[in-house]
């Protein structure tokens, strides 16, 4: 886990780089296809989705976890492909941007999640 700094626009500029976002997703549509099939299973995104996207907090399973992951399933499908799931964390950051705004926010993420990839990505877009 690491602190950082960021707003909605790192997010937004992450997001909009087309290329460098689909490569870095589909990475880690790789990592949790555990069974190499090419969809990621309700099991499989369960998982490992938390890792992905989450910051300091742990999801805690019970009711409202499960009517999340049941949301996601009913408007993503069960089995998702590579492009369902680069749209679903599309949806997950923009969502995210939108509640952070345009002030700086710090927040405790993965060194290796999807947070840290956008600070990462618009620290290099910077230079």
């Amino acid at each position: 886990m690491i602190e950082t700094v960021f707003t909605s626009k790192t997010l937004i500029g992450f997001i909009s780089d087309t290329k460098s976002f689909e490569s870095i997703t589909d990475d880690y549509f790789q990592i949790l296809d555990l069974d190499k099939n090419g969809m990621l299973s309700p099991s499989e995104l369960r998982q490992g989705l938390n890792h992905v996207v989450a910051v300091e907090s742990e999801v805690a399973p019970g009711e409202e976890t499960n009517n999340v992951y049941n949301a996601i399933f009913e408007r993503f499908g069960e089995d998702l492909v590579p492009e369902k799931f680069r749209d679903l964390i599309a949806e997950i950051l923009t969502a995210m941007a939108r509640g952070i705004g345009n002030s700086p926010v710090i927040m405790v993420v993965h060194n290796d999640g999807l947070i840290m990839k956008a600070v990462l990505h618009e620290s290099e877009k910077g230079k």
